[in-house]
């Protein structure tokens, strides 16, 4: 990991020439940023930081630390250990593989930064605490031509970022496995979500993104995550959307299953499956995402004919638009540092926007595919009242199958999730990859 982080931050150096360059400016200060306190109370939401300051300081737990970058010198870290027998405090990562890329400046009271920083007014702040950066004198906060670049530059990982995504694959689908076997047990949504964090080694608290256990008819809830205590009386399918992280870096994934593998849902699942691994060969530089994800209702409209659920031509189907009121949501998005990652609209260091299609709404992605952006690919196919109720009142009801879809409406939906990196020549499935190595 050495040697891969050693390139990462040498481009991370040329990103930051770059920013102060367009921007004029000598230097940039990110704060990791700080507790965030529940109104009246003494208790604080879990941490989560700037992702900006993990990117280039590979520690999620530096809370309250700063980092100061000139594009040219060593980055300094000013690193938050205060002594404290409140709580555990993290340990100043000094032994760590990146550490020597660093020049370190322990902080015991975070008051003592105003001792390091200065001229801020020549310098950006990166950060949410924007009060914060006015009291120290930062009047470039947030500024939109740095944060161009920075996002447009995240959204194409380094070598090291794919590592960290490749390596949180197989923590996720461990958990994965521990689900599943809990699921054709018999357990309740609750006890697999504990089988998951137990074989993750994670706690609710510190999972990337909430955890999506659903059975039956609430696998039709997209971000479903109120998890029932109890089993089912009768359990006839499960889905769930869960990941892990290193060093920051998140998988996201998610598998559906049918309770019954002779069941016509077990068909749909494994035609979802294989439509994943298909629109996933499929991928190539220079594509724009949206033509996949057409591509993908193409295949769902297919799907809808093939199983008799709607009694129109495939062609039809699409052109209707009644493929959206099966699979609502976008094929995918960016995925790092954070799961929705940054810059799925953003066309360019200059921060054109590009907005996702009135028709897709719900779709994350404009790009055209680079080499070494990483994303998700997530078809889903789903039996949801809200967004077929239109369908059933409209001219053309008739034309579906509604006893079928009614009696398909008790497994709820199905969503198949893998994470990929383009390559010059195509999609890295890192997620098949991981599979394969364990």
């Amino acid at each position: 990991m050495k040697e891969l982080f050693a390139q990462h931050i040498s481009r991370i150096q040329q990103i930051i020439q770059d920013c102060l360059e367009s921007a004029r400016l000598d230097g940039i200060w990110i704060y990791a940023g700080e507790p965030k306190y529940h109104f009246l109370d003494d208790q604080s939401a879990p941490f989560k930081i700037n992702p900006h300051f993990n990117y280039i300081f590979p520690e999620p737990t530096a809370e309250q630390s700063w980092l100061f970058l000139d594009g040219k010198n060593k980055p300094k870290i000013y690193f938050y250990a205060p002594q404290d027998y409140w709580h555990v405090m993290p340990n100043p990562p000094v032994d760590s593989f990146f550490a020597e890329f660093f020049e370190w400046q322990i902080l015991t009271d975070s008051q003592q930064i105003k001792q390091h920083i200065q001229s801020p007014q020549y310098c950006a702040f990166i950060g949410e605490q924007t009060e914060l950066a006015q009291s120290l004198g930062f009047s470039e906060i947030n500024p939109k031509k740095v944060l161009n670049i920075l996002h447009y530059e995240r959204s194409i990982k380094s070598e090291f970022e794919i590592e960290c995504i490749y390596q949180a694959q197989f923590s996720a689908l461990k958990g994965h496995k521990a689900a599943k076997e809990a699921f054709f047990a018999g357990k309740s949504e609750f006890e697999i979500n504990l089988a998951y964090l137990q074989a993750t080694q994670q706690s609710d608290n510190n999972v990337p993104y909430g955890n999506i256990v659903a059975i039956n008819q609430n696998s039709a809830v997209l971000h479903y995550t109120k998890l029932d205590v109890k089993p089912p009386k009768e359990s006839n399918s499960f889905l769930l959307d869960a990941g892990t992280t290193y060093l920051g870096y998140a998988s996201d994934l998610t598998r559906s299953y049918a309770f019954d593998p002779q069941s016509e849902f077990a068909q749909l699942v494994a035609k979802l499956d294989q439509f994943k691994l298909d629109i996933i060969d499929n991928l190539e530089i220079g594509f724009n995402y949206l033509s996949y994800h057409t591509q993908m209702h193409q295949w769902i409209s297919q799907m809808l004919n093939e199983f008799e659920l709607v009694k129109l031509p495939a062609e039809q189907i699409f052109e209707e638009g009644i493929s959206r009121a099966f699979f609502p949501h976008g094929l995918g998005h960016q995925l790092g540092l954070q799961v929705h990652d940054v810059a799925g609209f953003q066309q360019n260091r200059r921060g054109t926007h590009k907005a996702a299609p009135d028709v897709y709404p719900s779709l994350r992605c404009t790009r055209d595919l680079a080499e070494g952006m990483v994303l998700t690919i997530e078809p889903g196919f789903y039996f949801i009242d809200l967004l077929q109720k239109n369908w059933r009142n409209g001219p053309l009801a008739s034309r579906f199958n509604w006893k079928k879809i009614d009696e398909l409406k008790q497994y709820g939906g199905i969503r198949s999730e893998d994470n990929i990196v383009m390559r010059a020549n195509g999609a890295e499935n890192l997620t098949a990859k991981a599979e394969k190595q364990m």
